[in-house]
């Protein structure tokens, strides 16, 4: 198996190292992943620069670039004579979770990988954050890690994902200690919760205006109560073509419960609903 991996924390990430050295048991593993954390920077392309790469000693690759940089770059140029069976970014330091998926570098490296025929999961670890002071370490994302290729190798999701053009299987692992503390697995809906502070303002040391943007969501409010509340389009397709299927649970929900979040999300879509509505009007 043919495996390539980025992330939006940067090429030092010890996620990204965690993940690497897990799916090299199962694999054939190339990096390519920024040199520079790049959170927030969704799928966003450098049309307006030229990238610079370098190889490190553990062989990962360093881009100054984005995630999709580095994943576009990587199929098309670096590594181009390979064909990869897939791609898997992360492990995210703290969760991609709801509306984060349109943000996260981490789901837009793999939308990219996507978009080019290549089945694509995106990976983070919920409640990850920075820990020890900030001297994270591999260990400290063993479990998920483990998960992950778990979820590869005891499932057919890889060659599900194959059979669905433009679809990311977007992945939220609870930070527990041991892989006991997991319940399993849940397929979810796309959650959504507030913004607790969508812009931090201050002053910065020679007394100008500075703004912090911010996706951090509130700490008092609930999970998604109800399915319906998620992402879902109207025109879900499910066995039974008159009762469309809505998963019991949106990802928040999932990962609130001690489960690991499975969120098939799909791009290029226009609902058929939606494109009725539009008819009627006078255009």
């Amino acid at each position: 198996m043919k495996i390539l991996i980025s992330n939006d924390d940067g090429v030092y990430a010890p996620g990204l190292v965690a993940l690497s050295q897990a799916l090299s048991a199962i694999g054939d593993v190339v990096v390519v992943a920024p040199s520079e954390e790049q959170s927030g920077y969704a799928s966003a392309l450098s049309v307006s620069k030229p990238l610079h790469t370098h190889k490190l000693a553990s062989g990962f690759v360093a881009v100054n670039g984005s995630p999709a940089d580095c994943i576009h770059l990587a199929l098309h140029e670096l590594y181009g004579d390979i064909t990869f069976d897939c791609v898997i970014t992360g492990i995210n330091s703290g969760a991609n979770l709801g509306q984060d998926v349109m943000f996260s570098g981490t789901f837009g490296a793999a939308l990219t990988a996507q978009l080019f025929g290549i089945p694509a999961i995106a990976t983070s670890l919920v409640g990850g954050g920075v820990k020890n002071g900030g001297q994270e370490s591999a260990s400290d994302y063993q479990v998920a890690a483990d998960e992950i290729v778990k979820l590869i190798t005891e499932t057919s999701v890889l060659a599900l994902l194959k059979s669905l053009p433009y679809h990311v299987l977007n992945v939220n692992i609870p930070d527990v200690s041991s892989s006991s503390d997991i319940k399993g697995r849940k397929v979810t809906s796309l959650g959504h919760k507030q913004i607790a502070r969508p812009v931090h303002h201050m002053i910065d040391p020679r007394g100008r205006d500075a703004y912090w943007l911010s996706l951090r969501k509130r700490k008092d409010d609930p999970p998604s109560t109800t399915p319906a509340q998620a992402f879902i389009p109207s025109d879900t397709v499910s066995h039974d073509a008159d009762v469309p299927f809505v998963p019991n649970m949106t990802d928040d929900q999932a990962v609130a419960a001690g489960y690991i979040s499975l969120s098939p999300v799909r791009l290029h879509h226009t609902p058929t609903s939606t494109l009725e509505t539009l008819s009627i009007l006078d255009l």
